[in-house]
């Protein structure tokens, strides 16, 4: 049966997201099947008569967050069907803790039921569209594999024909998402990769702006060249999240990443050399099993040499069927002082490089409403969130002035 014929008549539906930006993509992808299929999709989980709720799984305090809000709903006694990465992988562990008759419902069969409609709603002025599902890797940690399984690259005609229908919506941000996105192609399904895809994109019609999601160093390197060509069009944002997980060699071969220290030092290199003005996003596992305290250090210098714009820090924790699990956990206590060391360490270096940026002027895309003090979020070339602190219209282009600095964002004066 079609996923948006689930439900017996139609249904107040209400949809929550847990996880990543791919995870974002299937929940929009559900609210379009299920508003065609007639149902109404409402904002609260108090005025629906079901509740959808996508999950995440990658480290075991979000599968500890997804499954006390699991509970909470099912204490209201509305539906509750359980879709995403924890459907995939822990289908029993849903069973267990919601009885065996809970409706589960996989990345795999979202994006089947997607592809016979090819409909998807948008995000006020933003749009998220998957270019695959799955991936290459093998990493020794990683539970997403088993939820979204072996790459499998999208047809670039499906993925032109989301974005221009998006951009003819009213879309002003594009954001092409994938478990690994500079891996788009390497199944050879379609004869594209990544740089001729973006090509592709962006040859397209229209005022819009794509950022591309996360990119594995093992993949960007044989595709770096073409890459950095295609991301040249001023439709792209400069922005560049490459993972390297750890500062060590060793670790790194024991995690089963497939690339050298060396190889993200070059890939970074290579993207400033060309972009002068971009953001480098990168992750750390901090506390992996084999990390010993000399190998942790290496990573605190590989931060402090390159210095990444954005960096997001994860302590080890072991994820039921990885290789990883298998091994001996380092003591919790040791995981919180590393990842202590490393945040700081993090957060000092993140303030002394965006104070640099107050009185400047940029160009800003208004994006997204404000959170709780209200006005805009904007977004720079390079992808920095720019915080404005009056009421523009979403998809409005402006210049700003950079007044405040955080260390996670800046504060503009809009017409400066």
């Amino acid at each position: 049966m079609p996923l948006e014929n689930c439900f017996p008549g139609p249904q107040k539906i209400h949809l929550e997201t847990f996880g990543c930006t791919a995870n974002l993509g299937d929940t929009l992808k559900l609210q379009a099947l299920f508003r065609n299929a007639g149902h109404t999709i409402v904002e609260g989980a108090q005025d629906a008569e079901v509740v959808i709720l996508n999950t995440c799984t990658v480290t075991k305090r979000t599968e500890l967050n997804v499954l006390k809000r699991l509970r909470t709903l099912q204490a209201t006694g509305k539906a509750v069907v359980v879709a995403g990465c924890m459907a995939a992988a822990q289908p029993e562990l849903l069973k267990d803790v919601l009885g065996e008759e809970v409706v589960l419902v996989t990345p795999a069969e979202i994006q089947a039921s997607w592809h016979e409609t090819r409909d998807f709603d948008l995000k006020g002025v933003v749009s998220v569209i998957p270019i695959a599902l799955g991936c290459l890797g093998t990493c020794a940690y990683c539970i997403v594999k088993q939820a979204r399984g072996e790459l499998s690259s999208y047809r670039p005609a499906w993925i032109i024909e989301a974005v221009s229908s998006a951009v003819a919506r009213g879309a002003k941000e594009i954001r092409i998402t994938a478990q690994d996105c500079s891996a788009y192609g390497f199944d050879a399904a379609h004869g594209v990769t990544l740089p001729h895809l973006i090509e592709q994109l962006t040859a397209l019609e229209g005022d819009f702006r794509i950022r591309i999601g996360m990119m594995n160093p093992a993949t960007v390197l044989p595709i770096l060249d073409p890459l950095l060509d295609a991301f040249d069009s001023e439709k792209v944002f400069k922005f560049f999240h490459v993972p390297v997980q750890s500062g060590s060699d060793e670790v790194l071969r024991a995690m089963r990443r497939h690339y050298r220290v060396a190889d993200f030092v070059a890939i970074v290199a290579s993207l400033r050399d060309r972009f002068s003005d971009c953001t480098i996003s990168t992750d750390f596992i901090v506390g992996y099993p084999t990390e010993t305290e000399a190998q942790f250090q290496s990573s605190v210098r590989l931060l402090e040499a390159l210095q990444p714009e954005k960096v997001n820090i994860t302590k080890f924790s072991p994820r039921p069927g990885t290789e990883a699990a298998a091994l001996n956990d380092l003591l919790e206590r040791d995981k919180k002082r590393r990842s202590r060391i490393f945040t700081a360490r993090y957060h000092e270096l993140s303030c002394k490089r965006t104070t640099a940026l107050e009185g400047t002027t940029v160009p800003v895309l208004i994006t997204e409403q404000g959170k709780k003090g209200g006005g805009v979020i904007g977004r720079d070339p390079a992808y920095r969130m720019i915080v404005l602190p009056e009421e523009l219209p979403l998809g409005t282009s402006c210049t700003a002035r950079i007044t405040e600095a955080k260390s996670n964002y800046l504060v503009g004066a809009p017409g400066a």
